[in-house]
């Protein structure tokens, strides 16, 4: 089975990598960007159960202080 995982800061965390990447598209568009956010992005294939999935996400592929995280069974 394959899995999905999206990590991502807290909306509460400041993220000076989206920030700086926002900064960088408005002066080239010349445009308004609302907000950009840089997460992480997992492809997992396994046999095991979305349950285990979870927990990889939740103990190994993110830091629960600062990020949250998503699973999707595509």
């Amino acid at each position: 089975m394959k899995y999905i995982v999206i990590v991502k800061p807290k909306k509460a965390i400041l993220d000076p990598q989206g920030q700086a990447i926002k900064k960088v598209a408005q002066n080239y568009f010349k445009k308004d960007i609302g907000d950009i956010r840089v997460g992480k992005y997992f492809e997992i294939e396994t046999q095991e159960s979305q349950e285990i999935v979870e927990d990889l996400a939740k103990k190994i592929l993110s830091n629960d202080v600062i990020e949250d995280y998503e699973v999707i069974k595509p």
